[in-house]
């Protein structure tokens, strides 16, 4: 069995993780063109979570509906 280079699983991680991202967006905002901003919120604060380890795409919908595309601050854990 070969290893893999040091870097990939690291890369396969990050595209898991944009998948993830993307698709929660999707669902939130589908095809509709609304705020930028909001829609540029909520894709920052789903990429802040599953980053922090929260990987369940109904967890991820469920909580930036209810953030409403207000800005994430996670280092004071405020919404605006």
């Amino acid at each position: 069995m070969a290893s893999s280079p040091l870097g990939k699983n690291q890369e396969d991680s990050a595209t898991v993780e944009r998948a993830i991202v993307e698709r929660a967006v999707r669902r939130l905002y589908g095809r509709k063109h609304l705020d930028p901003d909001l829609e540029q919120n909520a894709s920052a604060l789903v990429q802040y979570l599953v980053k922090s380890g929260i990987h369940d795409e109904d967890d991820l919908v469920e909580l930036a509906c209810i953030a409403n595309g207000k800005r994430y601050d996670p280092s004071s854990g405020s919404f605006s």
